[in-house]
Formats: C-alpha cells, sequence, structure tokens
C-alpha cells in the first residue's frame, strides 16, 4: 500500500477496494487476506484476467508503522492487538472516511459523552483520550439501522429480508465511495451506523492529536515487539496459575466455556507467550472487568506485572461465577421441589378422583355454593327474580371459565356474597317475652331512664303484634288453594307493587335514634332491645364516614370492591332482621366529591325505600325491611333535616348525682370488683368486720368532685382505678404474710405504694385517686355575685353545664366605646349579645325615668358620681366587655340572652345577683323571652352547682312539669314571659 500525506488517496482506495478478502483464516497466529469479499466487490471486477492476485496484508508485528493515521475514540473496554472485535460508529463523518482494509488507531475514552445522543467518536480535546492505544485494521464494514428509526417498515418487514440485503449492500457501496463530496456522504449514512469488524495488531503511543475533526487525525509511535528474555519461576507460576483458574471458571460458567472454545480455535499457541495471554485473558474472558481495568493491562509493558493484572481480572470473573452458581443452584432446588410437590398432588388428585374420594375444583366450588344457600335458607319460590336470575347466570358462567383467568377470580368473589347472604333466613319472634319480662331486663342493665324505657316498651309492642300479624298472613297465605294464587299471578304489575310496599311498610316500624351526651347508655340500651325482640345484634360507627361506596358498595368494575356496611352486617349475623345500631349518625360526613352520605342513609333507613335496597356490589335488590334500625347521636341538630325527619327521637338524659350514686353500687362497683378479681373476696369477708368496701360516701364524693359529666364513663374509670389499687394491696399483704410464715424478711416491698386499708371512704378516697379535680360547686361562692356576674344555664352534647356570663366595663375616651365578646362563642351567640346590649339599654333608660321622678319628688341631688352612673349615658361612655369562661370550650345557641342582658345591668345599676339564681332564655329586642331546649340537662347542671332558684321561659312550663318530682324536689322555679320577669327576681325589683 502506498501511503500519501495522512490519508489514503483515491487512487490508492480503487487499487485496493477489489482485491480485499472476505475471509479470515488463522495461520500460526497470523491473518491472511487472500480473497476479495463478496459483499465490496467492485462492479469493475469482471475486468482483472485470470490470474487474479490477491494482496496478502500484513498482520501482527509486520503490519505497516505509519505516523499518521485517522484516530478513533472508543468507550467501555479498548481493543487488544491479535483479537478481532467489532465497533459501532455513528458518525457520518468518521464512516465516509472509513474503508475496508486501512488501518487506524484506536483509543479507549476516559470519560463517556455527556449527551447519550452525540456518538462517541467525537471529542472535543486529547485530554479525553488515553495515550495508549492498539493499531486496528478495518476487515469489514456493516450498515446498522438507526436505533431511533428501526420502526421504519424496512427494518421490520420480515418478508423482505432479500431486499434488505440488497439496501445494505447498496449502502455500503455509497459508504466507500470516496468519489462523493463529504455532503454526499453524510446524506447516504445519515440514517445509518456502521459495525466495523476489525483486528488490532500492536500497541501504540497516542504523540498528539493534529485534528480534532470529524474525523480524528492523530500522531502515534508504535510499540516493538514485547518478548520475554527469560522465563522467570513467577512468570510460569503465574502463567499455571491463570491455565488453573481459567479451567475452574469454565467448568462453573456456561458462557464462559464458549469464549473459551471460541478463542482456543483462532488462537492457537497463546499459553507459551506470557503477553498474549494476559491480553487474552483480560480482553477476551473477563467480560465484567472495565474499562480502567482493562486500560491497565493494555499499557503495562512488563511481562509479570501484565500476567498479575490479567490473573485479578480473572479471579473476580471466578468470584462471580461462583455467585451465578450459587443463586442457580438454589433456584434449581427450588423449582425441583415445587415441582416435585406440583406432581404429586396432580397424582394424589387424581388417585381420589378415580376412587370417588375427591370432586374437581370446580364441582367442590359449586357444591360450596349450593350447602351455602341451603344454610342461608335459599329458595328460588320466595326471593326476588333478579337475584334467582344472577345466581343461576353467575353459577353457569363459573363452570366454563378457565380457573387461572382474571373473570374466575371477580365470578367466584361475587358468588362468594351472593350464596353467603341470608335471603329467607330470619331470627323467629320472641313471642314467649311478656311486656313484664322486656321491663325486667330492661331495668336490670340499667337504672332510671322512665321515660326512655317507656318508649321501647312502646315500640317493642308494635313490633311485636307486626311480628303476629305476619305469620298469621303467611300461614293464610299458605293454605290457600292454587286457583287463587292464579288469580293473583294475573293482577296488574302496579297493584302487586303496591301491596308489596304495604306488606314491607306494615312491619317496618320507626326509626329510633338515641339522643344523649356520652357515657349514658346508649348502646346498652339498644343491646337490650335486640335481647327483647330475640334478634341478632350488630353494630358499626358512621361517624367521620364520607364516602358513598361504604354504605352501598363498590361497583365490581373496581379493583378491591366489596359490599357496602349494611350488606356486610347481614352476611356476618346471618340473619334478614337483625336489630343494627348505626353509631355517632350526626357525624356523619360531609357531602363531597365522593357523593352525598346522607342521601345514602336516607335511602336505606327509609321504610319506604329498603324493600329493595340495591347495593352497588351485588346490583340485586335486598330486603331490608324486617331489619329494625337503631340510631345513637350526640348532637341531634347535626342531624341533617330529611333524615332527622323519619326518626323518632328519644332523649337520654344525664344523670344527677343521686343516680350517679346509684348506678355506681348497683352495676359499675361489682363490675369493677369482678374485673380486678375482689368480688369473691368481698362475699368471703362479708361476715367480717373488714372487707374490700367502697362506701356510700365515697361513691358521692367521687361523683360531686372527680366526675361531674353528663354520663357516668369517668365515674366508671375511676371505680376500676379504685379496684385496681384494692387488689395491689391485697396481692402484697398476701405477700407479706407468706414472708413472715417462711422467716423470710424481705424488704423489697417497702418500695412499691398501696393503702393499708381495704375500706374506701371519702376521708381516704384521694390516697386512690389522686386529689379532687372540682375543689368548690361553683366558681364564685360568695353571695352575692360581684357586679356584672350572672349564672346561666346551657345545653351541650355533653350534657347540661352551669357558666357564668361575665362583663366588665371601661371609661372609654372621647365616647370610642367598642363592645367585646370572647369565650370562643358562636355566630349565634354573639347576636345573642348585640341584642342582649340593645336590650339593656332600653331598660337602663326606664330605670333611668324612674330614678328622675323619684328625684323630682325628694328634691334630692345625687352627686357627681352617682349621676354619672344613673345617668342613660352610662353605657354610652363606656367600652364593655364579655366574657363567658371557660375559654377553651366552644359555645353557641340563643339560649344566654337572659343571662347577657342581667350581666349587662348588673354591671351598670351597680347591683350584684344573688349566687343561687340561675336563668335561661332567648331574649327578643322587645324584652320576650322565648322558649329553649333541654330544660332536664340544664335542670340537672344546676342541682350539681347548688342552684335554688330558676328563671325560666314561660313556654317551657310544660318540659318543667313533665320531669319527675326528684329532680324539682328542692328548686324553686320562676316562669318569665317577658325580661320585666326576669329583672324581677334577679334584682328584687319591680319595674312600674
Amino acid at each position: 500500500m502506498i501511503r500519501c500525506g495522512r490519508r489514503l488517496t483515491t487512487t490508492t482506495h480503487q487499487r485496493l477496494s477489489p482485491s480485499l478478502s472476505s475471509r479470515l483464516a488463522w495461520y500460526h497466529g497470523y491473518y491472511r487476506l487472500d480473497a476479495a469479499p463478496s459483499s465490496v466487490e467492485d462492479t469493475n471486477s469482471n475486468n482483472n484476467n485470470s490470474n487474479n492476485t490477491s494482496l496478502v496484508a500484513s498482520s501482527g508485528d509486520f503490519a505497516p508503522r505509519y505516523p499518521h493515521l485517522l484516530g478513533l475514540p472508543i468507550p467501555q473496554r479498548p481493543i487488544f492487538p491479535n483479537i478481532p472485535t467489532s465497533i459501532v460508529l455513528k458518525d457520518p463523518t468518521t464512516i465516509g472516511a472509513l474503508e475496508t482494509g486501512k488501518y487506524v488507531g484506536t483509543f479507549l475514552r476516559k470519560t463517556a459523552s455527556e449527551n447519550i445522543l452525540t456518538p462517541p467518536e467525537l471529542i472535543t480535546s486529547a485530554k479525553e483520550l488515553y495515550s495508549v492505544g492498539t493499531l486496528c485494521q478495518i476487515l469489514k464494514m456493516t450498515p446498522l439501522p438507526d436505533p431511533l428509526k428501526i420502526e421504519d417498515p424496512q427494518y421490520n418487514n420480515n418478508n423482505n429480508n432479500n431486499n434488505n440485503e440488497q439496501h445494505a449492500q447498496q449502502s455500503l457501496d455509497s459508504l466507500s465511495s470516496s468519489s462523493s463530496s463529504s455532503q454526499e456522504h453524510e446524506s447516504s449514512s445519515s440514517d445509518h451506523h456502521v459495525s466495523l469488524w476489525v483486528l488490532g495488531h500492536r500497541r501504540i503511543d497516542l504523540s498528539s492529536v493534529d485534528h480534532l475533526g470529524p474525523p480524528v487525525d492523530v500522531t502515534v509511535q508504535h510499540w516493538d515487539k514485547l518478548v520475554v528474555s527469560e522465563e522467570t519461576d513467577s512468570i510460569r507460576a503465574l502463567t499455571n496459575e491463570i491455565v488453573s483458574m481459567i479451567r475452574e471458571v469454565a467448568q462453573m460458567n456456561p458462557l464462559f466455556r464458549e469464549s473459551l472454545n471460541f478463542y482456543n480455535s483462532t488462537q492457537m499457541g497463546f499459553v507459551q507467550d506470557a503477553y498474549r495471554l494476559a491480553d487474552f485473558v483480560a480482553f477476551g474472558l473477563c467480560k465484567s472487568a472495565s474499562g480502567e481495568e482493562l486500560q491497565a493491562v493494555l499499557e503495562e509493558k512488563d511481562a509479570e506485572k501484565r500476567l498479575h493484572l490479567s490473573l485479578v481480572l480473572l479471579s473476580k470473573e471466578r468470584e462471580v461465577a461462583k455467585l451465578q452458581l450459587e443463586i442457580s443452584q438454589k433456584v434449581e432446588e427450588t423449582m425441583t421441589e415445587q415441582q416435585r410437590k406440583y406432581m404429586l398432588q396432580q397424582q394424589l388428585k387424581s388417585i381420589k378422583q378415580e376412587l370417588g374420594m375427591e370432586q374437581n375444583d370446580k364441582d367442590a366450588l359449586l357444591q360450596k355454593y349450593q350447602e351455602s344457600l341451603e344454610r342461608n335458607g335459599y329458595d328460588k319460590d320466595k326471593v326476588d327474580g333478579e337475584v334467582r336470575q344472577a345466581l343461576e347466570s353467575e353459577l353457569s358462567k363459573l363452570e366454563t371459565l378457565e380457573t387461572n383467568s382474571q373473570e374466575y377470580t371477580v365470578t367466584r368473589s361475587y358468588l362468594d356474597w351472593l350464596c353467603a347472604m341470608p335471603w329467607n333466613k330470619s331470627s323467629p319472634p320472641n313471642s314467649s317475652v311478656t311486656t313484664k319480662q322486656a321491663k325486667a331486663l330492661l331495668d336490670e342493665e340499667h337504672y332510671g331512664m322512665k321515660d326512655v324505657k317507656q318508649a321501647i316498651l312502646q315500640y317493642l309492642a308494635v313490633r311485636k303484634l307486626n311480628d303476629e300479624s305476619n305469620n298469621n298472613s303467611n300461614s293464610s297465605s299458605s293454605s290457600s288453594s292454587k286457583e287463587e294464587e292464579e288469580e293473583k299471578d294475573n293482577n296488574s304489575k302496579k297493584n302487586n307493587k303496591h301491596n308489596n310496599n304495604n306488606n314491607n311498610n306494615k312491619h317496618s316500624g320507626t326509626i329510633l335514634c338515641l339522643a344523649g351526651p356520652p357515657g349514658v347508655g346508649k348502646t346498652s340500651i339498644a343491646s337490650s332491645i335486640a335481647k327483647a325482640l330475640g334478634r341478632e345484634f350488630y353494630r358499626f360507627s358512621v361517624g367521620g364516614l364520607s364516602d358513598v361506596s361504604e354504605l352501598k358498595g363498590h361497583r365490581r368494575t373496581y379493583l378491591g370492591s366489596m359490599p357496602g356496611k349494611f350488606i356486610q352486617s347481614l352476611k356476618r349475623v346471618g340473619v334478614n332482621n337483625p336489630v343494627l345500631l348505626i353509631d355517632e349518625i350526626d357525624k356523619l360526613g360531609a357531602p363531597g366529591f365522593r357523593g352525598d352520605p346522607s342521601g345514602a342513609m336516607l335511602e336505606i333507613l327509609d321504610p319506604s325505600q329498603n324493600h329493595a335496597f340495591r347495593d352497588l356490589y351485588l346490583d340485586v335488590p335486598v330486603d331490608l325491611s324486617d331489619a329494625v334500625f337503631l340510631c345513637t347521636a350526640n348532637d341531634v341538630d347535626q342531624i341533617p333535616g330529611p333524615l332527622r325527619d323519619r326518626m323518632e327521637i328519644i332523649r337520654v338524659s344525664g344523670y344527677d348525682l343521686p343516680e350517679k350514686v346509684a348506678i355506681a353500687q348497683q352495676y359499675l362497683v361489682p363490675k369493677a370488683l369482678s374485673k380486678a378479681g375482689l368480688l369473691l373476696l368481698q362475699q368471703q369477708q362479708q361476715q367480717q368486720e373488714e372487707g374490700v368496701e367502697i362506701t356510700t360516701g365515697a361513691m358521692e364524693s367521687l361523683a360531686r368532685w372527680y366526675a361531674r359529666e353528663a354520663g357516668v364513663r369517668n365515674l366508671s374509670k375511676l371505680i376500676e382505678k379504685i379496684a385496681r389499687q384494692l387488689a395491689l394491696s391485697v396481692v402484697v399483704n398476701r405477700e407479706k404474710e407468706k414472708d413472715e410464715d417462711n422467716n423470710n424478711n424481705n424488704n423489697d416491698d417497702d418500695d412499691i405504694e398501696i393503702v393499708n386499708t381495704f375500706r374506701v371512704t371519702a376521708e381516704n378516697l384521694s390516697d386512690f385517686v389522686g386529689k379532687p379535680i372540682f375543689t368548690s360547686d361553683r366558681l364564685y361562692d360568695k353571695d352575692p355575685l360581684p357586679l356584672g356576674i350572672v349564672m346561666g344555664l346551657a345545653y351541650t352534647s355533653m350534657g347540661g353545664s352551669a357558666l357564668y356570663v361575665e362583663t366588665m366595663a371601661t371609661k372609654s375616651k372621647k365616647n370610642n366605646n367598642t363592645f367585646t365578646v370572647t369565650g370562643q362563642l358562636g355566630d349565634v351567640m354573639k347576636e345573642s349579645s348585640q341584642i342582649a346590649m340593645t336590650v339593656a339599654r332600653s331598660y337602663l333608660e326606664k330605670y333611668n325615668c324612674e330614678t328622675k321622678k323619684q328625684n323630682d319628688n325628694n328634691d334630692d341631688e345625687s352627686d357627681d358620681d352617682d349621676d354619672d352612673k344613673n345617668s342613660n349615658n352610662f353605657l354610652d361612655t363606656h367600652s364593655f366587655h364579655l366574657h363567658v369562661p371557660e375559654g377553651a370550650t366552644p359555645k353557641d345557641g340563643p339560649s344566654a340572652g337572659v343571662t347577657m342582658v342581667t350581666s349587662i345591668l348588673s354591671l351598670a345599676l351597680s347591683k350584684p345577683c344573688a349566687s343561687e339564681v340561675a336563668m335561661t332564655g332567648e331574649v327578643t329586642l322587645s324584652g320576650k323571652v322565648l322558649p329553649v331546649g333541654g330544660i332536664r340537662e340544664k335542670t340537672m347542671a344546676a342541682r350539681r352547682a347548688g342552684i335554688t332558684t330558676l328563671c325560666l321561659p314561660d313556654g317551657n312550663r310544660r318540659d318543667w312539669d313533665e320531669l319527675p318530682y326528684y329532680l324539682q324536689e328542692g328548686l324553686t322555679v320562676h316562669f318569665c314571659q317577658d325580661y320585666d320577669d326576669v329583672y324581677r327576681v334577679a334584682f328584687s325589683r319591680e319595674i312600674e
């Protein structure tokens, strides 16, 4: 070959192209090109004479030593001499400058290109290349499709392979043609990448980069052939170790063994040459080695060091092979064990089926569904037609579906719910329980609450009569003749639907809602109703529930769908007429993007709709009219109006002090002692002078100074705490007695705090439950109250409470008076304060008129201070601040109107209110006192606070008359029609 400048000339290219060889053969370690490749034959090859000579290219150390070469930056792994490999080029300009048979210098890049779309053969600085590379000869150029255009039909059509080969040949010819301009090269190769099959000949040093290109021109210095002058023991030992390790890795890794067989067929005698052995091991066998590690082997000139580097890489390859072998063995063992179990199970199943001992999975599943339907009282003649059709359709579908299909799982889950529903199974009516027995059951579990028990007995009586009428109608319908049944079937659909609705509504009854503060026994009352009816009881809470799907179910199209709470409750209790307690219905979630839960609840609870309730999951009508629905709530006003209108509200009020003491003695104390293991001990020590006992005085102090809430929940917790302390004292004393009998003086128990008595009294109550939470009955014990302070009565979801309204006045400057209200008051209460200020101004004006008349009659003149305070300018010249303790508790409602007016007038008139007076009522701008709610709860709160005089609206006279005598006893009540009556009671002065 003739070198002209730094590149091969066009003349040289034309002379060499037709004589390049396509067959590569190894002979004594050298390559010989003895035939031209058929894929790159020149069109003028027919002009060759019969004695066509072949070009024998020099290779290895006999390859030409060109000082100037075209440089190819290589990513990832460097190329080693004497080992053929392939390179993929992407840059069109670089590809156009190459040709088959040309010599190039390959150098490993130090860092990869930042942009993945940038071809790796493009560099911006000579520092990006390592200084040692390899002189390579291009043996073959193969065009490749652009990965970004791989969806081109010409690369995906398997029927056009011949066309593709022709297209590739034409592309390669166009790449090899040097007669075209660089622009033509770029356009012809822009749609293709090129794979170069190259052979490395010798190592070269990078002297300089003459042109960054593309293509890159470099100046290099060729290495001389390295020969081992003397084979030392170290080289011999390293060689043997490498050969031994190659055999070891080949036994563990099949891919390694294939690579070794491939190179063994081409690399002959490489074991005798230490340099070639190191190169072969590093590049040919160590596939997991990094580019930097291979570059270190390429740059090393010392034979011993190069062998050592290759041995290190081969050791890493061995460790990877061991790990792969270990993983494959574990997987194989697991798979073998699973396959063995599967085969044995299949054989066992086949044997059982042949012997008739077992059915296949589908038959067993269908039989299970049939048994479930029979167990739940399914009667296809009594259920709705849609239910019967859905069951038959789904069972037929299940028989045809494959067990591995997704539809099979969905169908099976749906049938699990359909077959588990109690379509015709119900609890028999408990006709044996009489009204007296029901009342005794309620009295046994609940103290007092006569009004509540009376309403429940009325409800039970209605349910009992409805059940009896339904049984009579069923028996008469069963004895009717077939002709009558045919006549009924011929009736119109409209009349049938109307009759069905009437029959369902006949036994639907009323929805009871037990409303009251926490801890008064609403849930336990519902459980007693279920016992009296002889039905199953199920409770679930809807507090905070904001998703309609929780009530009406999810559609089967969703992943993890399931029925709503009502269908779930029927499945769990196993009957279609249970007592369902819907707890915390006043805390139902607000409407949102998940729907309106109150609207769904209205559909479920409405007797005119729930006889054909359709759950979104089941999608068949379900009769809920036989179920008894009970609800509990703390604040009835929070229940939506349409839902509240369909309920009968039963108020469960709180307990006063005597009731709490009675409940504690009859229910809470025995229960707490039983849980603590002290009940039997108490019975054994009843004859002794000292035993486990909680006195009545202790119960009164506990309820008065520790647990003032409307319910008895906190009282129960305190009693249980006392019982635990008593149990600790009993156990410690017994252990001390045992130690004394055994003469074992162990003082470790001295650190345990116990009470040295088993009798709980009011005096030692603090030793069990700590200091009292409340130190007095009222915030202000002195009589009369300070100016501007009046006691009012309020009703909250926690029960009744006595609260004070405080008003203070400060003289304002330049008549810039303000009116401030604090205490976490709601909007309604803030408006009541504004009304109270206006009413107070009106009554202050009346008082000033009366005072002026008296002064005119007596010809008396008051001093300046009295004149300023008794003038109608007092409210105009002072700023007022009204506060309602406790500030951390939210308050709202109109019932504090009269209390606020009295508080403002007390300050303006300098007249204190009596400490034993409490009042409640809404006031209008004209002074009328309107009725309010919660009179029972407010009366109980007044009794707890030690109040003796009450001011109630005249419209609440009926509520007062309905109170039991023990609540009215000791209280003086004044019914007020307008604020004149309140003023007279509060200040003992009548306005003329």
